[in-house]
């Protein structure tokens, strides 16, 4: 895969205690078949679980009995990853030849793969996202690897979204070179957003206003340049998080490659403030967001 190929030799795949999903692990063997991937699996027992029961407990209660149920609790979430998660994974990599490190943490979730990232070089963090469990994403502005978040989707299609807001330069040759290597239909998507209506060049340096016109021309010409047959193209103006969903659920894509970018305004010239968030949250497709 060429200059790329690091992005996926080594994947970190955490799960929460709070949310476990098998797509994940079945999303590792994909991609560490594909691209003879390591994978180091850390299962985070998540510390709110230790405020909710303090919580919950009596008042009355000692430290020592508040303690002893923060030990119950741990040992509950050690068994659920030893007899449930582990397990699923050995069966899963293990037949498939496949190289797997399991290890246990306690702590913040966004915090413990920031400590693992630090300790090993990885390139890629595969994981899952579940609407109802509230995950601290800040992870997603503060690591400087891609973060792939899997979704639904089955099709063999990928949606790599390119916007005069971000530098274009990744998303393409990322995506050109996954589609290849997957054998899965290109669709490059971009995005004029008008609610913020500058120019982000290669460097990131966001210009002055531009009009909607010489917004559309440069993105028409992007495209033209990129294409070369090979990816179908999809020129559109509005927001960059609506665009980019409307699209994915239109062309019914198995994966979204966005961008780092530089959005800074929205509806009525609002500051705009976890995009990223938002895009996972609403969402329904894997996302890979290379940062």
């Amino acid at each position: 895969m060429g200059e790329h190929d690091c992005l996926f030799k080594n994947i970190l795949i955490p799960i929460s205690s709070e949310y476990y999903s098998k797509k994940v692990l079945l999303r590792g063997v994909f991609l560490s078949k594909k691209f003879e991937s390591t994978i180091n699996l850390v299962y985070i027992i998540e510390e709110k679980k230790f405020h909710h029961a303090d919580k919950l407990v009596d008042s009355y209660r000692t430290a020592t009995e508040k303690e002893e149920t923060k030990k119950q609790i741990i040992n509950t979430q050690r068994q659920a990853a030893d007899t449930i998660i582990f397990e699923d994974a050995k069966q899963m990599f293990n037949k498939k030849g496949i190289k797997i490190k399991e290890k246990i943490a306690k702590g913040e979730f966004s915090d413990i793969i920031k400590q693992e990232l630090s300790k090993q070089k990885h390139d890629l963090i595969l994981m899952g996202f579940e609407k109802e469990c509230v995950l601290n994403y800040r992870l997603l502005s503060e690591v400087d690897i891609p973060v792939w978040i899997e979704g639904i989707g089955d099709s063999k299609k990928i949606l790599a979204v390119l916007t005069n807001l971000a530098p274009n330069q990744k998303v393409p040759e990322v995506s050109m070179e996954l589609s290849k290597k997957l054998g899965w239909d290109l669709h490059m998507l971009y995005v004029v957003d008008t609610e913020d209506s500058v120019q982000v060049d290669k460097k990131g340096k966001r210009s002055e206003i531009k009009t909607e016109e010489m917004l559309l021309a440069k993105g028409m010409e992007l495209l033209g340049k990129l294409n070369g047959g090979k990816a179908k193209t999809h020129l559109v103006k509005g927001s960059l998080e609506k665009e980019t969903i409307k699209t994915a659920e239109k062309i019914d894509a198995n994966l979204v490659i966005v961008g780092r970018e530089q959005k800074k305004k929205g509806v009525l010239g609002l500051p705009v403030k976890n995009l990223k968030k938002k895009l996972a949250e609403k969402c329904e497709y894997s996302i890979l967001f290379l940062n």
